[in-house]
């Protein structure tokens, strides 16, 4: 193998890892107009799967003192990232995996049955539980109201204190670019 055949394998497999986590961040989609739970129109996913995005989001990351996937606009992010950022393999996985849920009867389903099947899912199809859990949590933590009201950011950090409590950062964990 010569020098440049050795650059564009590195760059091919350099671009392949990073081509959806990277553009999950370059996303700058205005999520003031996405609208709350269910009350958005989807539009790249099926109404079943906007159906099942919005609990799996709820199940994932429910409301405490901190807002639910939902409540952020979680399940419209995801929708978007769907129809403008998967790759095909990925949108093949995406919906194979979601059909396979539907069709389990997830949404009829109590809390803690759901809860069985979503933890289920790492092992029957760990392939479609990495790139919803992936979106989820992306979504939910590139959000504005998470990003400016849950997390706190310091842009110019200054010395770094590898330990500091809670309380000196406002109550809120630290987020960080990547």
């Amino acid at each position: 193998m010569n020098r440049r055949e050795a650059i564009k394998r590195t760059a091919a497999m350099l671009g392949a890892a990073m081509s959806s986590s990277m553009l999950a961040g370059c996303l700058g989609e205005d999520r003031s107009n996405l609208a709350k739970g269910l009350n958005w129109k989807p539009q790249f996913v099926t109404n079943t799967h906007a159906r099942l995005l919005n609990a799996t989001s709820e199940l994932l990351l429910p409301r405490s003192y901190t807002p639910s996937a939902a409540d952020v606009g979680v399940p419209a992010w995801i929708d978007v990232f769907y129809g403008k950022y998967m790759s095909p393999e990925e949108k093949t996985t995406f919906d194979r995996g979601m059909t396979k849920l539907n069709s389990s009867g997830f949404q009829d389903k109590s809390a803690d049955a759901q809860a069985t099947i979503m933890a289920g899912l790492g092992s029957t199809d760990e392939e479609f539980a990495k790139l919803l859990r992936g979106a989820i949590l992306t979504g939910y933590f590139t959000s504005e109201e998470i990003c400016t009201k849950v997390t706190t950011y310091d842009p110019v950090p200054g010395a770094y204190v590898g330990c500091v409590p809670i309380s000196e950062t406002g109550n809120k964990v630290m987020s960080e670019p990547r």
